[in-house]
């Protein structure tokens, strides 16, 4: 936004136009770094690989569709190392390209058998690329350049939306669906784009529900959870109290409900003989999900 509101001459908040840049660079490399570990150490347990084998053991008629907003590629790792299926809207097998018809269309994707993965706000491994005079996305291997195409809504030639904006339509058509189930994990809620959408369609589709799994305690004064205890299809579970059914209420280690005081569940394997004040869901901790999704399959 700065690079596009600054002139040749000028100067932003004590910053040339140059020196913007130099910031903006930094900026997509450090990003770039962080996002990018080493996939070799990633051992078998690990929490995607956990997942993906879950993803692996499930028989579906819809495909499974995930919407993710990190740059980093361990879900593809995870989900290529344990043989599953993936469609991520490119297509092409030398520089694929992006297909938004195949975010609209059903019979422009892969069947249900492909797990679907949505980078709602890109990828380390996204490149623009000018091809025959066409300014183009295309996919290709990750690398330490920062070369990422962020949330915006910019227009590209081969495609009447970019990324971004396709994505976030398709997660609006996802919840648009009768009985569509969201389950977020290390989610925030911190994208009104997504919020709007989201909240919006709970809203309008009393059948769809959304399990908010929150690695940290939302503040009751949150959005997130005014919004769970006006709308029933809304559960949000904290690690010291949960919002089901527009009650919340502290967690309790013996799983009894009372409609005095709102308490729901316990978290399983709580130390026995412990104050309920010290019981603590970790589900929204994904690596404990993830386990819990492997327990499931054993």
């Amino acid at each position: 936004m700065m690079l596009g509101a600054i002139g040749g001459s000028d100067t932003l908040v004590g910053l040339t136009i140059g020196e913007i840049q130099q910031l903006e660079e930094s900026v997509r490399k450090t990003i770039a770094r962080v996002v990018n570990p080493e996939l070799t150490a990633l051992t078998l347990d690990s929490p995607h690989r956990l997942f993906a084998r879950w993803l692996s053991k499930t028989v579906r008629r819809t495909p499974v569709e995930i919407f993710t907003v990190n740059y980093d590629v361990l879900l593809e790792h995870a989900l290529e190392a344990e043989r599953v299926p993936l469609f991520d809207g490119f297509v092409g097998s030398y520089q694929p390209f992006f297909n938004s018809d195949s975010l609209r269309r059903t019979e422009a994707a892969p069947a249900a058998a492909w797990a679907r993965l949505w980078k709602m706000h890109g990828s380390v491994t996204w490149r623009r690329v000018d091809q025959d005079g066409k300014m183009r996305v295309i996919r290709t291997t990750p690398d330490g350049s920062g070369e990422m195409i962020y949330p915006s809504f910019e227009k590209y030639d081969e495609s009447r939306q970019q990324p971004y904006s396709a994505f976030s339509d398709r997660l609006g058509r996802f919840l648009d669906q009768e009985d569509a189930l969201l389950v977020s994990v290390g989610y925030s809620f911190g994208d009104e784009h997504i919020n709007n959408l989201l909240f919006g369609s709970l809203e309008n589709r009393s059948r769809a529900h959304a399990y908010a799994l929150q690695f940290s305690e939302p503040p009751v004064t949150s959005d997130l959870a005014k919004r769970a205890a006006q709308r029933p299809n809304m559960l949000v579970l904290g690690p010291d109290q949960g919002c089901i059914g527009g009650r919340q209420g502290p967690w309790r280690k013996d799983g009894a409900t009372s409609s005095e005081d709102g308490a729901f569940i316990a978290t399983p394997g709580a130390t026995a003989g412990a104050p309920a004040s010290a019981v603590s869901m970790k589900i929204g901790d994904f690596s404990v999900f993830c386990k819990f999704l492997q327990n499931m399959t054993e």
